[in-house]
């Protein structure tokens, strides 16, 4: 089989039935309401082994049911607080889905989360529904924690913090990403020793504190 499936803008409501097989999986209890998906796909092999790629977009939605803000909350060592709310509004997003027998890809992921920031990346979903992601949450300057702010990652107060989501599809676990994050903080001293900035102290202080070090008198 070889088909290619154009969907311009439909309602949300109307596709969620098709969404996993779009390479976008709920967690468990939670629901997209409102909003608008299109996709263009590729439907190729035989009927018990169909792969389907392309990709997939969301906008004005809202994940009903989840509460990213305190997901994100496990990530609180580096970001701050997370806005937290029964409900994730999400302003777009999108990915390149790969659908197949052996487990779901997805690529380019880049998501709008107005309370939070920009969040994006890459990552796996097992056929038994195991996740193995890797992201970065670009977040807005109230979300930013101390390490970024000291580090100047991100610009203007915000902050960029890689993370992993491991856990299943039904109960998705955020996981900070230690040596990610070390490695930005060293880069965010290094612009700043370039740039003549006087934060460069402050940030290497930061690097020394989160790899146990003690700051530089």
């Amino acid at each position: 089989m070889n088909l290619r499936l154009n969907a311009p803008a439909m309602a949300v409501d109307e596709l969620e039935a098709m969404l996993p097989s779009l390479g976008v999986v709920l967690p468990s209890g939670s629901k997209l309401q409102g909003g608008t998906l299109s996709t263009e796909l590729g439907i190729t092999g035989p009927l018990d082994k169909l792969v389907i790629t392309g990709p997939v977009r969301l906008a004005n939605t809202q994940l009903a049911g989840f509460d990213l803000g305190s997901k994100l909350g496990a990530l609180s060592a580096f970001t701050g607080k997370a806005a937290s709310s029964r409900d994730t509004s999400i302003q777009n997003a999108s990915l390149n889905a790969r659908v197949a027998p052996e487990g779901t890809r997805a690529d380019a992921i880049n998501l709008t989360v107005p309370a939070i920031g920009v969040i994006t990346g890459a990552g796996t979903v097992s056929p038994e529904g195991a996740l193995d992601f890797k992201m970065t949450a670009n977040v807005q300057s109230g979300v930013a924690g101390g390490l970024t702010k000291v580090a100047g990652i991100g610009g203007k107060g915000g902050g960029a913090i890689p993370f992993s989501i491991k856990g299943t599809t039904s109960n998705p676990t955020f996981v900070p990403d230690v040596a990610g994050v070390a490695g930005s903080v060293a880069q965010g001293a290094l612009g700043n020793v370039v740039s003549g900035k006087t934060g460069a102290t402050n940030a290497a202080g930061a690097l020394g504190g989160l790899l146990g070090k003690k700051k530089p008198k």
